[in-house]
């Protein structure tokens, strides 16, 4: 019985490493086939914006990206403080929008996920499974 326990257990890390390193790998696709480039900026420059300090510090702004396609308007944009702050200023800020979800965007610090490490640890853990699994119907007959 402690075989059969063991051998579930290698499938299921394993059928989860898979599925995690798959979304990341699905996320860096995404990335690299929809994001677009641009400067993000308040989409009525002539529109004074006040950004409340202290409190929750989540704000949302009408914005609206300027890049080589163009402008693309997000209304009610989500920020944090510091980019809210930035916007109120006149500052433009560095994006990469995903043409299909405008609202997400990366800045210019944030970097992709690696999905290598968990498809690896993935495979690793089902070759496992399917050599105890041998094993165990050797086993039983």
């Amino acid at each position: 019985m402690r075989g059969l326990a063991f051998t579930a257990m290698l499938f299921c890390m394993g059928a989860a490493a898979l599925l995690v390193g798959g979304i990341e790998l699905y996320e860096n696709i995404d990335a690299r086939m929809n994001g677009r480039a641009a400067l993000m900026q308040l989409a009525d420059a002539g529109k004074k914006v006040t950004i409340p300090e202290g409190g929750y510090d989540v704000h949302l702004i009408d914005v609206k990206y300027v890049g080589a396609e163009g402008e693309v308007r997000v209304p009610q944009k989500r920020l944090t403080g510091d980019i809210a702050r930035k916007l109120a200023r006149g500052e433009k800020i560095p994006v990469t929008y995903m043409r299909n979800d405008p609202s997400r965007v990366m800045y210019a610090g944030d970097a992709l996920p690696n999905p290598w490490g968990w498809l690896v640890v993935g495979a690793a853990l089902m070759g496992a499974f399917v050599y105890a699994r041998r094993l165990m119907l050797a086993e039983a007959g």
